[in-house]
């Protein structure tokens, strides 16, 4: 009977433990490719920066705002390092390395396609639009304050994105990415962090996500039996 108790209780930390896993996605590491991002200014609306190391949200940069665009593609899928289908989503952190400490930011879901080769001021009609068609008018993260002062600091800044896959993974957003946008007008102390494009990888963005696959009806069944099997022997016991 004990033999048939060990077994069970080891069936029941096995199948709670060892589908976790752990994902992680940052530009040119372990050969992932998908992450874009660039900052829009309003300074030079025509221009297209999706090759800069840094981006910068500011509610004035010389007078002038910048918004920054953001995402991660080739996230979920049946290829290796992919989220696959069944696994749900555990936690989810976004990193980024501030070099400049600012006001804040606006975290919003873009809902409109973008490229960081042709994202421009312009494209978007004037920055963009929280309209409910290029972006949702209503931000999921709000960081900092709509002031002057430096509320983000300098530094490692991690971020809990754990909705925001799951969003994505549900099909509630089509997977465009995110529109960090400052507070308006008042969030004129710009923070700026390494882009995609930043020449140490290690600073680059990146996204990691926890996630547990959902158990066959069949490995169920067999957890069932074995917390009937410690009950049974619990209750005969008392």
């Amino acid at each position: 009977m004990m033999k048939n108790i060990l077994i069970a209780l080891a069936l029941v930390t096995t199948t709670a433990t060892a589908s976790a896993a752990t994902y992680t996605f940052q530009q040119d590491v372990d050969g992932y490719q998908g992450a874009m991002d660039v900052t829009m200014y309003s300074s030079y609306p025509d221009s297209s920066n999706g090759y800069q190391q840094e981006l910068s949200v500011d509610a004035s940069d010389s007078g002038s705002p910048n918004h920054v665009l953001l995402r991660f593609d080739e996230l979920f899928g049946a290829g290796a390092g992919q989220i696959k289908a069944g696994e749900q989503i555990v936690s989810a952190t976004l990193t980024l390395e501030i070099t400049s400490a600012g006001s804040g930011i606006l975290f919003h879901d873009m809902l409109m396609d973008w490229n960081s080769a042709s994202a421009t001021w312009n494209s978007f009609g004037d920055g963009v639009q929280t309209d409910g068609i290029q972006a949702a008018a209503t931000p999921f993260l709000v960081l900092g304050a709509d002031n002057g002062d430096s509320n983000i600091e300098s530094g490692t800044l991690v971020l809990d994105f754990t909705d925001a896959l799951r969003r994505m993974q549900a099909g509630s957003v089509p997977g465009y990415g995110w529109a960090l946008l400052p507070f308006m007008p008042n969030g004129t102390n710009g923070v700026d962090f390494y882009s995609a494009e930043g020449y140490d990888l290690s600073t680059r963005p990146l996204l990691t996500v926890e996630v547990a696959a959902v158990p066959e009806p069949g490995t169920w069944a067999m957890l069932a039996a074995g917390l009937g099997l410690i009950g049974a022997v619990a209750r005969r016991r008392a």
